[in-house]
């Protein structure tokens, strides 16, 4: 009797595991989307319900699913806003601003949280970015944005980190990233040339 009982326990606690994957999973799809809430609290919400490597790796490959969905729609709806006249204007007038950097831009917004994701997926699709680039800077910079909030804690308790430190690390960290878009940005020119 009491073996039967530990068993129904023992399941009933790993679908509750498995429900918060799947519910962690599908609001790191819909982040990109239409989720109203920043891309910190679900990733930290997630970390203290499934750990740091399941919200790390279910949390990239979400917002990822969730950034190709968006920029699917956003590409639907640019075809249809850039058929006018005045529209061609103002998109080849944003294409100026923006420049040769659009691309390293985009990064950089990706991974620091100055714009949502629903506005860079319009953006890049308006722009015309394609979407295998797209993908790449994507899968980049939401590696390393997942990748801090989820292990921050862990690492700085890891190493002896105080607050500030952590900081330092995660800057140092966007740098790189920095670096490693603007590779991925001559490769992409040289290619267009």
């Amino acid at each position: 009797m009491q073996s039967r009982f530990l068993r129904t326990v023992w399941y009933e606690a790993k679908l509750g595991d498995v429900v918060m994957w799947c519910v962690y999973f599908l609001a790191c799809v819909l982040l990109p989307i239409c989720v109203p809430v920043p891309e910190t609290a679900v990733i930290l919400w997630g970390t203290r319900q499934i750990g740091s490597p399941g919200a790390f790796f279910w949390g990239v490959i979400g917002s990822v699913l969730g950034l190709v969905i968006m920029y699917s729609l956003s590409s639907l709806i640019a075809q249809r806003i850039s058929k006018g006249r005045k529209e061609k204007r103002q998109l080849a007038w944003l294409k100026h601003l923006t420049g040769r950097y659009r691309v390293w831009i985009l990064g950089v917004l990706l991974i620091v949280p100055l714009v949502s994701d629903e506005v860079l997926c319009a953006g890049s699709a308006l722009l015309k970015i394609p979407l295998p680039q797209f993908l790449k800077i994507g899968i980049i910079a939401k590696v390393i944005s997942i990748g801090m909030i989820a292990f921050s804690g862990f690492l700085g308790d890891l190493c002896g980190l105080r607050r500030w430190q952590m900081i330092a690390v995660e800057l140092l960290f966007m740098l790189l990233a920095s670096a490693a878009l603007q590779h991925f940005c001559k490769k992409g020119e040289a290619k267009l040339s």
